[in-house]
């Protein structure tokens, strides 16, 4: 009997225990994450943005944003990769630059509160049904663009990504080359391209191949001796075009942007050389070229430089010399070339 009464005392105990509502708070030492959603992506995005706030948890943020884009790729598999990473990511609100087509896409990810701290770069893919992804090596930098090759030389597919970061002396970019062989997972990296190819200062794009094949241009700064050039001053620019070869991308051409500033350069290098036909190349009449000579055009007396608020482009130049000297240089077209018209010494005042 004794024990019966505890069985009935003890299911009493009970009952009253599963029917009570009264609302229990949990204390400030409850784990936060027993508050989301029990879907896994809704738990990733959580986290991503709570470590996209502290700028030493920039790459745990960055791949777990990763994993909620595989994730939502990988649910809606029929659209195309490119435009559906970009609307989830600003839906999202993570800092990202994005780059690609139909089949891939490069998303470059980054803390949107501080651009500054770093950036980390994601290659997603489809193969067939299956959507994948990698992390690539070249972080810290800006995307520009992203290109698949159209035409498929050799075996394996490949990825050309344009990337950019300020250097020393102003905007520097680079393109690397990612390679995936026949049946591979894995894309390694099979070219870059920097300073030596592209230049140490400029710009780069990609562009739709046209009959010569290019799909990638570069505009560098060329340092023009004698003269002084801020980082935001008229510069000498070298133009590069680039297209698919057998081992990446390979050069397709070359050429020096055709200016009035670039003319005026060319005379004075060739003055400072002291070679006189060189110097008939950038004067419309050879008497020009005498009487530069005459004002000792190709001696060191200062650095030359372009009057604030020229165009290199302008048909009439105000240029300075060294401290005291400033001449009006007028400028025409000959050919694919410009040259010098006329000139007469001017004053430094810039109105």
């Amino acid at each position: 009997m004794r024990s019966a009464a505890r069985v009935g005392f003890l299911a009493l105990c009970i009952a009253a225990a599963g029917c009570d509502r009264t609302p229990r708070f949990k204390t400030g030492e409850a784990d936060s994450t027993a508050t989301i959603p029990a879907d896994s992506n809704a738990i990733y995005v959580q986290l991503a943005r709570d470590r996209w706030g502290d700028p030493d948890l920039g790459q745990e943020a960055a791949d777990l944003s990763a994993r909620v884009v595989l994730q939502a790729l990988r649910n809606q598999s029929s659209e195309p990769i490119a435009a559906r990473t970009r609307e989830l990511l600003d839906s999202l609100v993570f800092g990202a630059e994005t780059a690609g087509d139909r089949g891939f896409v490069v998303a470059n990810l980054f803390a949107r509160s501080n651009p500054s701290v770093g950036s980390y770069p994601y290659l997603f893919w489809r193969e067939g049904e299956a959507t994948r992804y990698q992390s690539l090596d070249a972080g810290g930098m800006h995307l520009v663009g992203a290109i698949d090759e159209e035409t498929a030389v050799g075996s394996g597919k490949r990825v050309a990504v344009l990337f950019t970061r300020v250097g020393p002396s102003g905007q520097q970019p680079f393109a690397y080359v990612w390679q995936l062989p026949p049946g591979g997972d894995t894309w390694r990296l099979a070219q870059s391209l920097g300073a030596d190819s592209l230049g140490s200062v400029g710009s780069g794009r990609f562009v739709s191949p046209g009959s010569d094949g290019v799909v990638l241009e570069s505009r560098a700064t060329v340092p023009a001796r004698g003269f002084d050039e801020c980082s935001t001053c008229p510069h000498v620019y070298r133009l590069r075009r680039f297209r698919w070869g057998p081992a990446g991308l390979v050069m397709a051409s070359e050429e020096v942007e055709s200016s009035p500033y670039y003319a005026f350069v060319q005379l004075i290098q060739a003055l400072a050389a002291g070679d006189r036909d060189a110097a008939l190349r950038w004067v419309a009449d050879p008497s020009l070229a005498d009487a530069a000579i005459g004002y000792e055009w190709g001696k060191s007396k200062g650095p030359w430089r372009l009057a604030p608020g020229n165009s290199p482009n302008a048909r009439d130049l105000l240029l300075f010399r060294g401290n005291q000297e400033a001449y009006r240089v007028h400028f025409g077209p000959r050919g694919d070339d410009w040259v010098v018209t006329g000139f007469e010494p001017s004053s430094r005042n810039i109105e």
